[in-house]
């Protein structure tokens, strides 16, 4: 079993009052291993302000692009956006699009098939740009490593912006702008925006400089909060800024398109990002990989009532069919892995023929999950295997396939996931140079551990605490759910099983009594008796209404039987 750390040394702390409210001494404890350490520093966390982001002239190359810009639109010059088929891609676009054509430009977009032309900025895409006539590519979410695609742009008499976050390669592509805070060298001072995010700022800027009202771009950080949370930034610092003002703009959206999505999902009030990532981004996603992304992009362009209806029901068809085809190939998978025993490899990597390539990403999500691996799975098709990977904390993926590189024909990514792709028969080679590399790290970044908070009894959840426990959202990578650890909790009442495989109970101390539910481990009702043995418990606090009315409930994360009395005896 993983062990159970807690996250931070924990410091005497006082309970502080902001705008004449108490903040209770567990919220100020958890705010502070955060690293806000001052009552002005808990006051932006809870209430970020858009006044707080940063000027996007700060940005390498924004002056110049803006600039091109502003001369596109001067001369009526045809535009191309070039975007992904991930959530983050499409919505980058998505915005990109709506707010060029504000400005009377002509605009086209562009969005690479998934199968037959791969990620990136696409030779197709750029064929596009010339036979169209469009004299301006933005490439959104992409292009920051298409050194030769640029280069056939430029021969063209086609300028090429690049808006992109992606890791950089060591040579640049010659494009007239590249806007991208990771490129070395940068000093915008966030460097972990998403690709909309990107797109966001270059807005702005455009905006800025056309003074136009700051307020027209803000009514777009509904897309801006889909893509940035599903996929996966960190939800710090700007990011926090966007999704948090971006989540409240879902649920008061114009666009025809959100409002057909959260009619689809039943998703009316109550919005966060874990609806973002888990119910509405893999149905934008799912379009993208099983056939062309271009539904889910025009589900946010669309005027059309009706149309957008019909899109949401397609896609939301396409994300169960993902479903289907998922779970065959993580079954298959799975086997693979124990029948090879290459579970006890650092890095984990499979592959097999005809497993779908669109599907291959989350299988290798789960699959990292489940072993607290690195996990790279491939679809093999012919002469060449087509992979997606997923890495833990502490272990960047993308330096790891720099280190294979002459094994490898293309590949590019963040440092928790990756894309690539290769000949067949480097297979076995790959596994063991990637092995050798992972073989210089610690073992302790292989081990899983599960990270508490802070020790919490029922009898310290106040209503005050729950109250400010929902300012922590959204939540999300580096920004996680409080956790915390429950000693000695007595289960009471009889336990039983809802949904497919959940957990249902509840659990008593010092004479507090909550209900709980353990998604997932309904396997877990033949260890727990009423009364005894009592358990330990990592657990987060919410308030919803899985039990009908809308009340506390725990959700237990992971639990293990003790033999030690509760603190109420």
């Amino acid at each position: 079993m993983a062990e159970w750390l807690l996250k931070n040394k924990l410091t005497e702390v006082t309970d502080i009052e902001i705008r004449g409210k108490k903040i209770p001494k567990v919220i100020v404890q958890i705010l502070q291993n955060r690293g806000c350490d001052s009552a002005e520093a808990i006051e932006k966390y809870f209430a970020p302000s858009l006044s707080d982001l940063y000027d996007p002239f700060l940005i390498n190359d924004m002056e110049k692009a803006i600039e091109r810009i502003v001369r596109a639109i001067h001369k009526k010059e045809k535009v191309l956006v070039h975007g992904d088929y991930d959530t983050d891609g499409i919505t980058g676009t998505a915005l990109v699009v709506n707010n060029l054509k504000k400005f009377g430009l002509e605009v086209e977009y562009y969005i690479p098939h998934r199968l037959t032309e791969g990620y990136g900025l696409s030779p197709g895409g750029i064929n596009h740009a010339i036979k169209r006539e469009c004299s301006l590519v933005i490439t959104v979410d992409c292009g920051i490593t298409a050194t030769d695609e640029v280069l056939h742009a430029n021969k063209n008499n086609v300028d090429v912006i690049i808006c992109d976050h992606h890791k950089p390669k060591e040579i640049l592509p010659e494009g007239f702008a590249l806007l991208n805070p990771k490129i070395p060298g940068s000093k915008y001072p966030f460097k972990e925006l998403a690709g909309v995010g990107v797109a966001f700022k270059m807005l702005q800027a455009l905006y800025m400089k056309l003074k136009m009202p700051e307020e027209d771009i803000f009514e777009d950080l509904d897309l801006v909060a889909l893509g940035s949370v599903v996929d996966v930034v960190p939800l710090i610092g700007e990011n926090r800024i966007l999704v948090k003002y971006g989540i409240k703009r879902i649920t008061e959206s114009q666009k025809i398109g959100f409002q057909a999505m959260l009619k689809q999902t039943d998703l009316r009030s109550g919005l966060t990002s874990y609806h973002l990532g888990f119910i509405i981004g893999p149905r934008i996603n799912a379009c993208g990989r099983l056939r062309h992304a271009k539904e889910a992009l025009e589900l946010f362009l669309t005027d059309d009532q009706s149309t957008a209806e019909k899109l949401v029901r397609n896609l939301s068809c396409d994300n169960k069919t993902r479903q289907e085809i998922e779970k065959k190939i993580y079954q298959e998978a799975q086997d693979l892995i124990k029948k090879q025993g290459i579970d006890r490899n650092r890095i984990i990597i499979a592959g097999k023929e005809d497993w779908h390539e669109g599907v291959v990403g989350i299988v290798a999500s789960r699959i990292s999950g489940d072993y607290y691996r690195p996990a790279i799975i491939f679809s093999l098709k012919k002469d060449v295997a087509k992979g997606s990977a997923r890495s833990i904390p502490d272990f960047d993926i993308t330096e790891a396939l720099s280190f294979c590189s002459n094994l490898l024909t293309e590949y590019g990514g963040h440092s928790q996931a990756a894309g690539l792709s290769m000949k067949i028969d480097k297979f076995a080679e790959l596994q063991e140079c990637i092995n050798e590399y992972a073989q210089k790290f610690e073992d302790s970044i292989f081990e899983r551990r599960n990270l508490y908070d802070i020790k919490l009894n029922l009898d310290e959840i106040t209503d005050d605490v729950v109250y400010f426990l929902k300012y922590f959202e959204p939540t999300g990578m580096a920004n996680p759910q409080p956790v915390f650890f429950g000693e000695g909790f007595q289960v009471v009442g009889v336990p039983r099983v809802v949904g497919s495989d959940h957990l249902k109970f509840a659990v008593r101390n010092k004479d507090k009594v909550f209900n709980a539910i353990a998604f997932g481990q309904a396997e877990k009702i033949l260890d727990i008796e009423m009364g005894k043995p009592r358990i330990d418990c990592l657990y987060s606090i919410s308030e919803d209404s899985f039990f009908g009315k809308r009340k506390v409930v725990l959700k237990i994360k992971e639990m293990r039987k003790t033999s030690g009395t509760s603190d109420s005896e």
